[in-house]
């Protein structure tokens, strides 16, 4: 409202406001704009940017730390996991209830070379290649490639490696299985198109290959068996060398006899041959009714000019 020579005259302000509502209207689109063209991705996370009206799909992000990024304001965005995955695949059964628990997955039914069911116990981790997350997106959009395609993918690897060895390997050679196992899964992973090597396989933990119950049975029955002859045949052992060695005692025992009694019958051939032959015939006497004494017997005494005998009761 201005004053021009006594009068006052009013200027029009329509304008003037309409400029401001204007101006209002353009920094809140721009500041909208601005805050729609910034946005931010996580540690672990690469974040997939979908442009509509440009028809692209690009990537921001390497997964080692957050950052910030730009994109199109009418651009959308979904941020992908790409530090380490896993699935766990086992079966149990729960000691309160009685019922099958599971993993991720159930345990993976597979056959043996020897055509043994068993089911097979694993974990398998991996993660994914940042520089290849918009080619995965693209094969992928709703980023469900690990139910539609890894989880098949180690199902299929963990049955070609189990058929290559009998149901007694799966227990004996269980390291060199799950050895199998990963230069399998990491083949098959490679020749997947649409996973299109995004896919880096980590570790693969075989916990356990199940066999039937009624197989592990008949291999405890087995070795049972196999104990019980191994303490038969030592049984047998140890009493043929008890009996060798009681044999071996006696023969020595009867060469030890006989050649006492030699020592003594030359010892007495050389008492004899030294006192004379009337003392040795009364020694032997003497000897001889000494043993008779000694095994309780009767001894009887004739005397040369005696008629009659003289009894003797030792």
């Amino acid at each position: 409202m201005e004053y021009e020579e006594g009068r006052r005259i009013r200027v029009p302000s329509i304008r003037i406001r309409g400029l401001s509502i204007v101006a209002i209207v353009l920094v809140a689109v721009i500041a909208v704009a601005l805050f729609l063209s910034v946005g931010r991705v996580n540690v672990g996370y690469v974040v997939v940017i979908v442009d509509p009206l440009g028809g692209t799909i690009s990537s921001a992000g390497d997964g080692s730390s957050a950052r910030y990024f730009f994109k199109p304001p009418w651009a959308t965005t979904q941020q992908i996991y790409v530090a380490t995955e896993s699935v766990h695949m086992w079966t149990d059964i729960d000691p309160t209830t009685g019922q099958a628990i599971f993993g991720d997955f159930p345990a993976v039914p597979s056959l043996t070379q020897d055509g043994l069911g068993v089911d097979v116990d694993v974990t398998v981790r991996w993660t994914l290649a940042p520089s290849l997350i918009a080619d995965l997106y693209r094969k992928y959009p709703a980023g469900d490639w690990e139910d539609r395609a890894i989880v098949s993918i180690i199902r299929e690897a963990i049955r070609d490696t189990l058929v290559q060895f009998t149901a007694i390997q799966t227990i004996e050679e269980r390291k060199n299985i799950a050895t199998i196992l990963e230069i399998t899964l990491r083949e098959q992973l490679g020749l997947e198109p649409s996973l299109v090597n995004a896919t880096i396989l980590g570790t693969i933990d075989l916990r356990e290959v199940a066999l039937p119950p009624t197989f592990i049975a008949a291999i405890e029955a087995k070795l049972a068996a196999e104990q019980l002859a191994i303490a038969a045949q030592f049984n047998a052992t140890k009493i043929l060398v008890l009996a060798n060695a009681t044999k071996a005692a006696t023969v020595i025992e009867a060469l030890g006899e006989a050649e006492a009694m030699e020592t003594v019958a030359d010892a007495i051939r050389t008492a004899i041959d030294s006192i004379g032959e009337e003392y040795a015939e009364l020694y032997i006497w003497s000897e001889s009714l000494k043993d008779i004494a000694e095994k309780g017997g009767l001894i009887v005494v004739v005397g040369p000019n005696q008629s009659v005998p003289i009894i003797v009761s030792p």
